[in-house]
C-alpha cells in the first residue's frame, strides 16, 4: 500500500472527569387534572481543561380527565457534550486539550396518546422541539475521514418534529 500523506504523533492524555446529578418528580392534582413537574440537575467537571458544567433540566406534564389516555408535555434545559479524542485532535495529530464541552439549551413540546389497536397497547408520542447550540467542534468530511477543527469554532441551531409509535406490532413479539 502506498500511502501519500501519513502523520506520526506521540501524544500522553491523563484525564478525570467527575459527574453528579440529581433529580425529584412532584405530583399533584387539581379537579381531576394530574400534574407533573420533572426537575434534575446535572454536574460534570473534567480535570483537563477546568471545564466545570451544570445542566438544569425541567419537564412539566399534564394529563387531563379526558376520555382519551393522553399527556401533554413542556420541557427544557441545557445539555453539554465534552469533546471525545477525535474532537480534540488537530490535522497536524497534536491535542487540544483546552477545547470545551459543545453547548445546547433544549426547549421541547409534546404528548403522548395511549391507545388500543388490534386488541393490543400502543403510545404515540409526538414532540416539537428547537435547540440552540454553541461552542461547537466542526469539521469536515474528505471522503470517509473526518477532519475535526478541534477548536469552538462554531454555533448553530436545530428544529424539528419526532412522530414515534410504540407497541405490538405483531403479537407476542413484546
Amino acid at each position: 500500500i502506498s500511502l501519500f500523506n501519513t502523520h506520526k504523533s506521540k501524544n500522553d492524555l491523563y484525564s478525570n472527569r467527575l459527574n453528579s446529578f440529581i433529580q425529584n418528580t412532584y405530583t399533584f392534582s387539581s379537579n381531576g387534572v394530574n400534574f407533573f413537574l420533572n426537575a434534575g440537575l446535572r454536574a460534570t467537571y473534567w480535570d483537563m481543561n477546568g471545564d466545570l458544567q451544570i445542566s438544569p433540566r425541567l419537564t412539566f406534564s399534564v394529563k387531563p380527565k379526558w376520555e382519551h389516555d393522553i399527556v401533554f408535555r413542556l420541557a427544557g434545559g441545557y445539555y453539554y457534550q465534552p469533546p471525545f479524542y477525535k474532537e480534540m485532535r488537530y490535522p497536524d495529530g497534536s491535542l487540544n486539550t483546552s477545547v470545551k464541552a459543545q453547548k445546547s439549551i433544549h426547549l421541547v413540546a409534546g404528548g403522548d396518546l395511549v391507545f388500543t389497536a388490534w386488541d393490543r397497547p400502543f403510545k404515540f408520542t409526538t414532540e416539537f422541539y428547537y435547540k440552540h447550540l454553541s461552542d461547537l467542534i466542526p469539521y469536515k468530511l474528505d471522503n470517509v475521514r473526518i477532519q475535526y477543527a478541534a477548536e469552538n469554532l462554531a454555533r448553530g441551531y436545530a428544529v424539528g418534529l419526532d412522530m414515534k409509535i410504540h407497541g405490538e406490532f405483531v403479537p407476542g413479539a413484546a
